[in-house]
């Protein structure tokens, strides 16, 4: 590993055996390096790829708008989450999270706060890495001494669900908390009133929908034989099948899915586990 750029005795840009560059960190890590240095992987703790397929000068240019401290923070904020979830994240996750909590910072810096439009899905969707992200929220005040508001853990969340795939998720993770937002909203007129966020029939309606939504993703069709248990269903279910069958002519007219009969069996029931916690 050849050294690029020494940017404190813990942080330096290497390029790796096949001439990619990463960042790599580890305590005492740079010190008594230089430019051209090959750097052994000894005292290396974390590695991240630059994914960005621009110029070195590019690249050089995006690293100089992230303050080293915060590149040093988001591995941090990374360790935590690797730690909690038991999961490794992908090795393009730094620079992404390093770059948003230096805007954040600055953001909190200036007493401006934004909420994002989909806090309540992603608290629902992701409630485990949403807890780690306020604790991230934590780590972020204590290491800068700086008051950040609590709704930053929901852009943190959203960090740490793209963290674990090979690609960029983000789009993807939008779009299926904007589909539950809508199927939310199916809901919530079909009955008429609120339903409790915390408990364990809604959570685990949530997780079911957003596996629906991921399923209809991957154009994966669940099928099988339930014309006995539909017609069940539709006469002792009736209000909830009515529920479910709007859901799937929305989702069919709007996305052009082709939910299939077992799908709606199995949303009616769930509807109706959720409906008799009431």
């Amino acid at each position: 590993m050849k050294v690029v750029k020494v940017f404190n005795n813990n942080v330096v840009l290497i390029k790796n055996d096949n001439n990619v560059e990463e960042i790599v960190m580890g305590k005492g890590l740079g010190f008594g390096i230089k430019e051209g240095d090959i750097l052994g992987d000894l005292k290396i703790s974390q590695k991240f790829v630059l994914e960005s397929k621009n110029s070195v000068h590019e690249i050089e240019t995006l690293l100089k708008r992230i303050d080293v401290k915060d590149i040093e923070l988001a591995s941090d904020i990374l360790q935590l989450y690797e730690k909690e979830m038991g999961n490794k994240v992908n090795e393009s996750a730094l620079l992404a999270l390093a770059d948003h909590i230096s805007f954040a910072i600055t953001r909190a810096k200036e007493g401006m706060s934004f909420r994002s439009a989909l806090e309540w899905e992603i608290k629902q969707l992701y409630a485990k890495e949403y807890s780690i992200a306020l604790k991230a929220v934590g780590v972020m005040q204590e290491k800068t001494g700086i008051e950040i508001p609590e709704q930053e853990a929901a852009f943190i969340t959203l960090h740490f669900v793209n963290a674990l795939g090979k690609n960029d998720r983000v789009e993807e993770t939008i779009f299926i908390t904007k589909a539950i937002q809508s199927i939310s909203n199916i809901i919530k007129y079909h009955y008429g009133f609120e339903f409790n966020e915390k408990s364990f029939y809604f959570t685990r309606f949530i997780t079911h929908i957003r596996y629906f939504i991921k399923r209809q993703l991957n154009n994966e069709i669940v099928t099988g034989d339930t014309s006995t248990l539909l017609n069940v269903v539709k006469f002792q279910y009736e209000n909830h099948y009515s529920c479910a069958v709007k859901i799937k002519e929305l989702l069919e007219k709007k996305h052009h899915w082709k939910i299939s009969t077992e799908e709606v069996v199995y949303l009616t029931l769930h509807l109706y586990k959720l409906a008799s916690e009431k």
